[in-house]
């Protein structure tokens, strides 16, 4: 390895360290030094995005990252180098496969839906590290595999990823993906048509199974009991199985025990909404595709905006995309996506309006849950007291972007690290409990 790559892969490494996963992956895992003399780094990035983005947000970690290598005071800069190669595995930057999607048309995966393509962030770096002990041992390491989340979270992308690694090594494995609506329908037509044969065959010779929405068989006898057969034909065979739920499987009501004891057998995993970081990575990655043109700055502020999935996300992205478009707007800038969400917005802060505050937030909170403010802000650790104020800290941090501490100080003088907690908290049940929802949607609407 010329002296060039070698320190650019040590540079690399100490920013895999100190950048959130889903930063690394998408601003600097794609970058290549391209020369290095009399202390000037010239950094090549694929796109112009990326130039902009690493010279505003991590020109002074890289460069830090840089000079630890060099022992030098080093200048950055960033340019667009044409024929980047950017096909490196997220786990250990080596060169992909050679494998084109397309070969996968047999078993229903989307060509999209691959590594190269998932962000990997907090949310789902769990189940994605599993994903990879799959891939290395499908049928034994974990199988089944059940991934669960709210709707939008990736848990689709993440699954039809592992069926197309697994193609990758073996293009001859007998794939298959189908949601569980599907299957209890070409259950019902094999009846009506008296082709139950065909129908297990079909489903029991396969070497792995991706279902999608396993809860949709709950209440459902002989779908249920079609699909308890077929996992154990498949299971006992050591064939990899891989479900996808809005829940986890002992959550899912009128589910039969032996099958609640099947899905929870193996692996169970869940994967939650996006946080701010793997928010940046997937507006960039959206934004890559789409060919926009959008500022850092926009950027930031439409992760701070949107913290829904990322179904959401991309939805934004497009109505953006279209206003600017009939605008005639070249470059989405701060001011053009604070008009989107507000078009009544006049400055380049974020401000909370004049009624939209902290005191009446913990205010409105309080009054829902029929609680003093007093108490909801006290030192009490009394179970409906904790819930009322995890929910308050949610909303100062995602209504009116209040720093962590200062979450902390009207709540009872609370460090930064129970707020976050609070946070990510109600963020999960946010995503996965409807009821969690609603309370929260019911008490942003009487703000």
């Amino acid at each position: 390895m010329d002296n060039i790559e070698r320190i650019w892969k040590n540079t690399q490494e100490e920013l895999k360290i100190t950048l959130a996963p889903a930063i690394f992956q998408t601003f600097v895992l794609k970058t290549q030094l391209i020369s290095l003399e009399n202390n000037l780094a010239i950094i090549g990035c694929p796109n112009t995005y990326s130039v902009d983005f690493n010279k505003k947000r991590h020109y002074d970690i890289i460069k830090n990252a840089l000079d630890n290598q060099t022992k030098n005071d080093n200048t950055l800069n960033f340019i667009v180098q044409e024929n980047l190669k950017t096909d490196f595995d997220t786990t250990n930057n080596t060169p992909l496969f050679s494998y084109s999607p397309n070969r996968a048309n047999n078993s229903f995966l989307h060509p999209k839906y691959t590594f190269e393509n998932l962000i990997v962030g907090n949310s789902n770096n769990f189940a994605f590290a599993a994903a990879q002990g799959i891939i290395k041992n499908p049928g034994l390491s974990y199988n089944p595999f059940f991934i669960w989340g709210g709707v939008g979270v990736g848990k689709t992308h993440l699954m039809q990823a592992i069926g197309h690694e697994l193609l990758k090594n073996n293009p001859d494995l007998k794939i298959k993906y189908f949601s569980a609506e599907n299957f209890g329908n070409e259950l019902v037509s094999a009846l009506k048509t008296k082709t139950m044969n065909q129908f297990k065959e079909k489903y029991r010779n396969l070497d792995c199974i991706l279902v999608d929405d396993i809860q949709f068989i709950a209440g459902k006898e002989y779908t249920q009991q079609e699909f308890f057969h077929t996992f154990n034909a498949l299971h006992m065979n050591g064939k990899q199985v891989i479900l996808t739920s809005d829940r986890k499987p002992s959550e899912i009501d009128h589910l039969e025990d032996r099958l609640v004891s099947r899905f929870m057998g193996g692996l169970t995993v869940d994967i939650q909404l996006p946080d701010y970081e793997m928010r940046i990575a997937i507006i960039s990655q959206k934004i890559e595709e789409k060919g926009i043109n959008i500022t850092p700055e926009a950027v930031e502020f439409l992760a701070n905006n949107i913290e829904s999935n990322i179904r959401e996300i991309e939805g934004k992205l497009q109505q953006i995309s279209v206003q600017s478009l009939s605008q005639q707007t070249e470059e989405i800038d701060l001011s053009f996506v604070q008009n989107f969400f507000n078009p009544n917005l006049r400055t380049n802060t974020y401000e909370p309006t004049p009624k939209l505050n902290p005191r009446h937030i913990i205010s409105v909170c309080a009054k829902h849950f029929n609680i003093k403010t007093s108490d909801l802000c006290g030192k009490s650790r009394k179970k409906e007291l904790v819930t009322a104020r995890h929910i308050t800290a949610y909303l100062l941090l995602t209504q009116i972007n209040l720093p962590l501490e200062e979450v902390g100080h009207l709540l009872g003088g609370r460090d930064h690290t129970s707020i976050m907690h609070a946070r990510d908290k109600i963020q999960s049940d946010f995503s996965t409990n409807p009821q969690t929802r609603q309370l929260i949607n019911q008490i942003k609407n009487t703000f």
